[in-house]
């Protein structure tokens, strides 16, 4: 009797303790990749990224991404946006369709669901070399590890190099080299008030 009122004691609590879990969407993005076109920021080899992101953490997930690109030039750095035009111009040699970071924002996705995203990073300076692409929103920032609260940042990073010809940009492969997980900072504990 006492061990099936243990059982029955330990499947009510289940379900508090995956509440706490922290969950992570899955990610599996492309080759960073240059199109030339006549975009929002006129003539030129624009760079953008798709990449697929997949909920598998047994619930429905709130979609807020953010993506920048630090450069091996100084002051220099990319902040994923939109331009249509690269939109439609990849939407039309892929034969496949892509939402915006602003078209997802706020919307949820289901578990077990799929979304294919796109983000341009405008005009590539010719004088880059290495990009890290840092993509955020793919991990709960608030959890609970323990009965304590936390918030971190997390970001998938990936290490990207141009390598090749400086006066032919439009015909170099921008190359994946490496992919991480970063924490901007240490997580914090949130104190109650």
């Amino acid at each position: 009797m006492r061990f099936a009122l243990i059982a029955v004691a330990l499947c009510c609590l289940a379900a508090p303790l995956r509440a706490d879990a922290r969950w992570q969407l899955d990610c599996t993005t492309s080759q960073i990749s240059t199109v030339t076109l006549r975009g929002v920021e006129g003539a030129g080899n624009y760079g953008y990224m798709t990449f697929t992101v997949t909920n598998r953490t047994g619930r429905e997930v709130p979609l807020s991404f953010g993506v920048w690109a630090s450069t091996d030039v100084p002051g220099r750095l990319y902040r994923g946006t939109i331009d249509p035009v690269v939109k439609a111009a990849v939407e039309k040699a892929t034969g496949k369709t892509f939402k915006s970071l602003t078209e997802i924002r706020g919307e949820k996705l289901a578990d077990g669901s799929s979304i294919d995203v796109i983000v341009s990073f405008g005009k590539l300076d010719p004088n880059v070399d290495l990009l890290d692409v840092h993509l955020q929103g793919l991990v709960d920032r608030v959890f609970r590890d323990k009965g304590k609260t936390y918030v971190e940042d997390k970001v998938l990073v990936l290490e990207a190099a141009r390598p090749g010809d400086e006066f032919s940009r439009q015909y170099d492969l921008v190359k994946v080299k490496k992919v991480k997980w970063v924490a901007l900072e240490p997580a914090k504990e949130l104190k109650r008030a």
